[in-house]
């Protein structure tokens, strides 16, 4: 028998009413839905239409875009590896930021080993790195404009004044310069002999001056046929000896042919080639060989600037690997991580019986990061690289540092197989990402305590730092705040972008492969991130 069931009117009014709302609810819903499913699809069209350009289509492409909260949007080969370059600096500065926190500082000491009587030390004075790579004429904080308003001895010449101040005034021993906080591991595995020359691909080491870089200028003479001029900045003594000259000055207007050369651990540097006369000065920024020597040599040639009576010879400290370990498994041990507390400092030991005279404390670690990826500054992100390693692992070394990365890395939700570090900065053609993992890292610290100064360290689409000259134009120009990366036959931007509707999104676009001759990659890039942030 069939049983009608009769509603009170109240109650089959509100029954009705529940069913429009549900209805108009999974309406709205659907087309919510469908709405963003069109997004989706635009974007992947758009993106398509980008990548099949034949003079990028030959390229290895990946793409990861994900919100705020870690909500995928759009993927391309995301789980695949690539090399990273300059991306890698993302990995390194986020690190460091959360483990040593945006305040903390690096210090670097004076040490006079002997009694002082009268003015005058019978013993050495020992100048320690204590990781602090800004020792330069390098204004901090980053403005974007100006970026070495000081000479570059200018942090050796106020150590020395701080000396004079002590009341020495001769020593009978030498300068000591001391950059045994670290292993003495100069360049990161697989760097090309081609690099090292330059100032992008010089040495690391705790006792750093000047960025490790000598100033070499080109001048051309009156005459056409002349050797052209050269000269050093900042000039030390030796500085003439280890350069041949063969320069020549060309007739003016015509073209500039200037070649440099040295051989991988030589100091002996060949200029050679054409400059034309009248033309203006070329400049190069060399690598010094021997960081701790050029910081050494540098501050007795400061001490003399103040009148203290120093022996010109000058000892260095190095402190050689005696790791063993396989890197690939050394680096991929766990480790405690304790982030630093505020004003917390490196593990550092003076030497017994010592007495500080000098010292100097860097600007906050904010600071520092800011240069590291506004100027994608490779040495800076080395050293900090090797700090992390004092800092929470076992040593002031590459594979310790690698360890202390991968470590919190991976406490951040990146997959432990989507990327493996053999430096700090991306000049490894070994080192290797995958889209996803940069996406998920930049997603995660958007949520930290530091993450506000993580995003603002980037560089800003048309802007500042390595940005200025891209996302000139709106709607994108300020509205890009991402990491570039560039090496042979890679180019990698990886960030966050405003998009049309307010939203901020991440997202990371890396490219392998690309044509050697005919690279149209960069421009690629960027209309890949103006697709995503119109679709979104």
């Amino acid at each position: 028998m069939l049983t009608t069931l009769r509603l009170p009117i109240r109650t089959r009014s509100f029954f009705l009413c529940l069913v429009v709302v549900f209805s108009v609810s999974l309406s709205f819903g659907e087309a919510k839905h469908k709405h963003v499913a069109n997004r989706s699809a635009s974007l992947s069209k758009n993106i398509a239409a980008i990548l099949d350009d034949p003079t990028v289509a030959s390229a290895h492409w990946g793409i990861s875009v994900v919100g705020l909260d870690g909500t995928p949007i759009y993927a391309l080969n995301d789980s695949q590896y690539f090399q990273p370059a300059s991306n890698a600096k993302l990995f390194t500065t986020a690190t460091a930021l959360a483990l040593l926190g945006p305040e903390f500082t690096a210090k670097t000491y004076v040490v006079a080993e002997g009694p002082i009587s009268n003015g005058h030390l019978s013993g050495s004075l020992r100048l320690i790195g204590g990781g602090d790579p800004t020792l330069s004429g390098r204004a901090y904080p980053y403005s974007g404009h100006t970026e070495r308003p000081n000479p570059p001895f200018h942090a050796l010449d106020d150590l020395a004044a701080q000396v004079a101040a002590s009341g020495i005034r001769s020593f009978d021993g030498t300068v000591v310069a001391d950059d045994t906080l670290f292993a003495y591991e100069r360049y990161g595995a697989g760097w090309g002999q081609d690099d090292l020359m330059w100032d992008y691909g010089a040495p690391v080491s705790a006792l750093t001056v000047n960025d490790n870089v000598h100033y070499l200028t080109l001048v051309p003479a009156a005459t056409a046929t002349d050797a052209a001029i050269a000269t050093w900045n900042p000039s030390l003594p030796e500085d003439a000896a280890e350069l041949k000259n063969e320069a020549v000055t060309s007739p003016a207007g015509s073209e500039q042919h200037l070649g440099l050369d040295r051989q991988p651990d030589q100091n002996f540097l060949r200029a050679y080639g054409t400059i034309p006369a009248g033309s203006k000065p070329a400049n190069f920024a060399i690598a010094v060989q021997d960081s701790a020597k050029f910081a050494g040599d540098g501050f007795a040639q400061a001490l003399a600037t103040h009148g203290i009576a120093a022996n010109p010879a000058v000892q260095v400290s190095h402190r050689l690997s005696g790791d063993t370990q396989v890197f690939e498994t050394e680096s991929r041990l766990s480790v405690a991580l304790h982030p630093f507390t505020p004003g917390q400092q490196l593990p550092f030991t003076l030497p017994a019986n010592a007495r500080v005279v000098a010292q100097r404390t860097s600007p906050p670690l904010s600071q520092i990061v800011t240069v590291v990826n506004k100027v994608s500054q490779n040495l800076h992100a080395e050293m900090l690289l090797r700090i992390l390693g004092k800092a929470q692992g076992d040593d002031g070394s590459i594979a310790q540092g690698a360890r202390v990365v991968r470590q919190f890395v991976v406490s951040a939700g990146v997959q432990p197989q989507d990327f493996f570090f053999y430096d700090g900065s991306g000049l490894s053609p070994q080192d290797v990402i995958t889209p996803r993992s940069a996406t998920t890292l930049l997603a995660y610290a958007v949520r930290q305590p530091w993450g506000a100064v993580y995003r603002a360290s980037l560089p800003i689409g048309g802007v500042d730092g390595t940005l200025d000259n891209r996302f000139t134009q709106p709607p994108l120009k300020g509205k890009v705040f991402a990491k570039t990366g560039t090496l042979n036959e890679v180019h990698a931007l990886s960030g966050y972008v405003t998009a049309a509707s307010g939203r901020t999104l991440v997202f990371s676009v890396l490219c392998n492969d690309h044509s050697p001759v005919m690279d149209r990659t960069g421009a690629a890039i960027d209309k890949i991130v103006a697709a995503i942030a119109a679709a979104n």
